[in-house]
């Protein structure tokens, strides 16, 4: 009796020490989304390597609402989610962000600027500000990226407000 309450016990702590070790802080979530905002920022090349180290998840998704119209999907796994912030970095000039966390549920908030600029393709800056939820799992992998823009909120550095697009639909 004494053997298997003791083997019982052992499981239990088993158990137990494999979920803590793998309950994702938020000070790691703030880091990761810290991290993927740093990563826009860098050069084009360095970006790509760095984008394929964010903690995505397997199953992974990300979308994309602007305007209050109905997300649109962009990634379904990793690999889309990866290739997504590739060829989206190509698109912005900079990328700004404050964050907050959300321990309750694992999700962590990216209050963003982000100005389009590609190589003289877009010739006047604009800027467009969204939030960004990211949706960790308990490994610290984001298995979801849920995007909200206002697009664009400032034109040549000056704010705008555009008629929304829900009272036009």
């Amino acid at each position: 009796m004494i053997l298997s309450g003791a083997i019982l016990l052992l499981a239990l702590l088993s158990i137990l020490n494999a979920f803590a070790a793998a309950t994702c802080t938020a000070a790691q979530r703030l880091a990761s989304s810290e991290q993927a905002v740093y990563d826009y920022n860098l050069s084009p090349a360095a970006s790509d390597v760095a984008f394929t180290q964010l903690p995505f998840a397997e199953n992974c998704q990300i979308s994309i609402a602007a305007d209050g119209l109905p997300a649109v999907p962009v990634a379904v796994d990793r690999t889309t989610a990866v290739a997504f912030t590739i060829y989206s970095r190509d698109l912005f000039s900079s990328v700004t962000g404050e964050y907050l966390d959300f321990p309750a549920n694992g999700t962590t908030v990216i209050t963003t600027n982000v100005t389009l600029g590609v190589l003289g393709i877009i010739t006047v800056p604009v800027t467009y500000s969204a939030h960004v939820y990211l949706d960790y799992n308990t490994d610290c992998e984001i298995v979801n990226v849920r995007a909200f823009a206002q697009i664009p909120s400032q034109v040549l550095g000056l704010l705008i407000n555009p008629p929304s697009l829900l009272g036009i639909l």
